[in-house]
């Protein structure tokens, strides 16, 4: 027997060692999530990729930490957002965890191209599992959130939390992704784009630098053609500049603007659009045609433009004209105007403003941002064939003759198809935002989206000794106490302080008293709005105490 003893042993032993990690105890881990709170479709590619902007855009970071004081083997992260990416799908972490060591687990998710047939924004969930410890009998973590996905046609101004915010560029952080709004792949832009080299440009692409590549006098100006051929379809085309949504949401700890962007594609079938709008329209034909289109953000505007070399040629794109900006503009003052608005974007961009900002498409696209992928659509299509079929064939030499422009300058324009600020030419001039209007005086300057920060600040009219003002706001709001309190945070978030009380109504409008203190300046005004077309219209008629109070009176008198 006792030869058959240490074999025994021996063999206990080995079986005791073997099984031994399966009765270790599997530890515990400290996991926080770090969610994303919104998702934009328009560019879910950028939400695949780490490498743009350090990573900024993902749906998640999951931080594991081995509070235990054994390692941790095995880890494993894993997601899904039910209805959108099914599958549970891995995220790279590290697999081991000494006692004490954290791990950072990011997840940047391949959502579907069926992401940007999104109108309307939705709430989705995310579920998290991670697994831990012996492979036969893992231990299991099981986490969730919710977050918003908005309307393709949304840009969410900030993700960061209200308390991050420190200057004035975080709340306006997500501007560059109006790079993913250009569209010179999408059929109808092709389509679009080919026929205003065929019936604009008469057939010449314009598009060519010199043989040798290098950038001559003469590969400019076919550039500035071809600039200049987009801006005459859409005269042709009798365009008009006209307002989109914007409004405030909150999404998680984070308060943004936010801003309904019609797709290239619909600006050119409905044949309308806001500054970015039409900049995107400008850009994604640039594109489609070979140049290097750019989009200059200024506060409350931008234009497009192209880079040759190393210098910018821009263009206003709303000199076609629309309710509120005046008369039509030529091409040829269109891209007068473009450089004069260059000359101030240099002024401003040289001192750091962050609201000064260049977006460079095709530098952008190297380095990972993407245009989004759109289906055809049938009914834009042929919407915007109705509007290429009015096209004559070649008449950009005309239409750059003085007396073609003046003619096209003078004919009937069409109403713009969604709200907008009226003013018309007089001693008093007649304003309008879409339910209420108003008189001011004509020597006052009107300033089209003043502030950045507040889009839905519709226009300013100022005094010329700047100490009385008339603004008029369209809010997406459920009403007017609504409205206000979002122009009251919009107005907080810049450092200034707004106090208000409700104090009655007039012809139907629901009246504020209230005053706004910036810097030692006491801002005192009287507000009024009402419910208007998908949200509340409103004027505000403010002094800094200097103003004439006859005048104030008689604009106030006139409000309807």
């Amino acid at each position: 027997m006792k030869k058959f003893l240490l074999p025994i042993i021996l063999l206990i032993a080995g079986i005791g060692f073997i099984a031994y990690p399966f009765f270790l105890p599997s530890g515990d881990i400290d996991l926080k999530i770090q969610p994303a709170t919104v998702i934009m479709p328009a560019a879910y590619k950028v939400y695949s990729n780490p490498d743009i902007l350090g990573g900024r855009y993902n749906l998640f970071k999951a931080v594991v930490k081995n509070s235990t004081s054994s390692e941790i083997k095995n880890l494993k992260v894993q997601f899904r957002v039910p209805g959108l990416i099914p599958d549970w799908t891995d995220v790279p972490a590290a697999t081991n965890l000494l006692p004490g060591q954290t791990a950072v687990a990011t997840c940047y998710p391949v959502f579907p191209q069926s992401i940007t047939e999104r109108n309307t924004t939705s709430k989705e969930k995310t579920e998290i599992k991670i697994t831990y410890g012996n492979k036969g009998n893992p231990t299991e973590r099981d986490e969730s959130f919710p977050f918003d996905v908005t309307s393709v046609n949304d840009i969410v101004f900030t993700n960061m939390a209200d308390q991050d915010k420190a200057y004035a560029g975080d709340f306006g952080e997500n501007r560059v992704l109006y790079a993913c709004m250009v569209s010179s792949e999408d059929p109808i832009i092709k389509h679009y784009a080919q026929a205003v080299q065929q019936k604009i440009l008469c057939g010449e692409s314009g598009a060519g630098v010199g043989e040798s590549g290098e950038v001559t006098d003469q590969s400019i100006k076919e550039k500035v053609r071809v600039m200049q051929g987009v801006y005459n379809a859409t005269l042709l085309s009798h365009m008009v500049y006209s307002e989109t949504q914007s409004g405030v949401s909150k999404f998680g700890d984070n308060t943004s603007s936010t801003e309904h962007i019609r797709l290239p594609r619909e600006v050119v079938s409905g044949n309308t659009g806001l500054c970015i709008e039409l900049a995107l329209l400008h850009a994604s034909i640039y594109k489609a045609a070979g140049l290097n289109p750019v989009i200059f953000l200024v506060p409350g505007h931008a234009y497009p433009g192209i880079k040759v070399g190393n210098q910018y040629i821009p263009i206003e794109s709303t000199g076609i004209g629309g309710v509120g900006l005046g008369g039509i503009m030529s091409a040829d003052q269109a891209l007068k105007k473009g450089l004069e608005e260059l000359k101030t974007f240099y002024e401003e961009s040289s001192k750091g403003n962050p609201q000064y900002q260049l977006l460079d498409i095709d530098q952008l696209y190297s380095q990972g941002f993407k245009d989004m992928e759109l289906k055809p659509d049938p009914t834009l299509a042929d919407e915007t064939d109705k509007i290429l079929q009015t096209w004559p064939t070649c008449l950009i030499s005309a239409l750059n003759q003085p007396a073609r422009a003046a003619a096209y300058a003078s004919r009937p324009r069409p109403k713009p198809r969604t709200r907008s600020t009226e003013y018309t030419t007089s001693n008093w001039q007649r304003g309008a935002i879409n339910t209420i209007s108003f008189s001011y005086p004509g020597s006052w300057p009107v300033y089209p989206h003043p502030v950045a920060q507040i889009p839905f600040l519709i226009a300013a009219a100022i005094s010329p000794d700047k100490t009385a003002q008339v603004e008029t706001y369209h809010v997406a709001a459920q009403n007017p106490e609504q409205a206000i309190y979002y122009i009251k945070m919009a107005v907080n978030r810049m450092g200034e302080t707004v106090q208000y009380s409700e104090t009655g109504s007039e012809n139907n409008l629901t009246r504020f008293n209230g005053t706004t203190y910036n810097n030692g300046i006491t801002l005192t005004w009287v507000g009024y709005f009402r419910n208007g077309y998908g949200g509340v219209d409103g004027v505000i008629v403010g002094t800094t105490g200097g103003g004439n109070r006859a005048v104030l009176n008689e604009i106030v008198n006139s409000i309807r």
